[in-house]
C-alpha cells in the first residue's frame, strides 16, 4: 500500500507545478505560480521572455519527472530502478523553479524537494525497492 501512497504523492507533487504553465487567474493578485514575477527579471534586468522560457522548461521537466517517478514507485510502465534518479532530477528542477520564481506560499514545495533529495542521496532512502508493499 505504501508504494501507492508514495506514487500518488510524487505524481501530485509534480502536477501542482502545472500552476506555472496554466493561465494566471485574474481574480487573485497573490497567485504564487507566476512566471512573470522573478527576482531575475526585476533584480538582474534579464530578458523576461527568456526567463519565462526557462520557467516553462523547468516546469515541464518537473511535472513529467515526478509523474514518471510516481509510476516507478508503483511499478507501472516505468522500471523501479529509474525511481531514484528521476526523483532527484525532478526535485532539483523543482527547486530551481521555486527559487527562480519565489513566492512565500511555496515554502512547503521547497521543503518537499529538499527532503526528497537529502533522503535519496545522503540518507540512503530506498523507497523504490521491491521490498516496499
Amino acid at each position: 500500500m505504501w508504494k501507492f501512497v508514495l506514487g500518488a504523492f510524487l505524481a501530485l507533487h509534480g502536477m501542482i507545478h502545472l500552476g506555472y504553465i496554466t493561465p494566471i487567474p485574474t481574480t487573485d493578485p497573490n497567485y504564487p505560480f507566476n512566471l512573470g514575477k522573478s527576482w531575475l527579471i526585476t533584480s538582474l534586468s534579464l530578458n523576461e521572455p527568456m526567463v519565462r522560457l526557462v520557467g516553462i522548461i523547468l516546469s515541464v521537466v518537473t511535472i513529467i519527472g515526478f509523474v514518471v517517478a510516481g509510476l516507478a514507485a508503483v511499478g507501472i510502465i516505468i522500471p523501479a530502478q529509474w525511481g531514484v534518479p528521476v526523483t532527484v532530477i525532478s526535485s532539483v528542477a523543482s527547486l530551481l523553479l521555486l527559487v527562480l520564481f519565489w513566492h512565500p506560499w511555496i515554502i512547503l514545495g521547497v521543503g518537499i524537494d529538499i527532503a526528497l533529495t537529502v533522503g535519496l542521496l545522503w540518507l540512503g532512502w530506498q523507497p523504490f525497492s521491491s521490498a516496499i508493499t
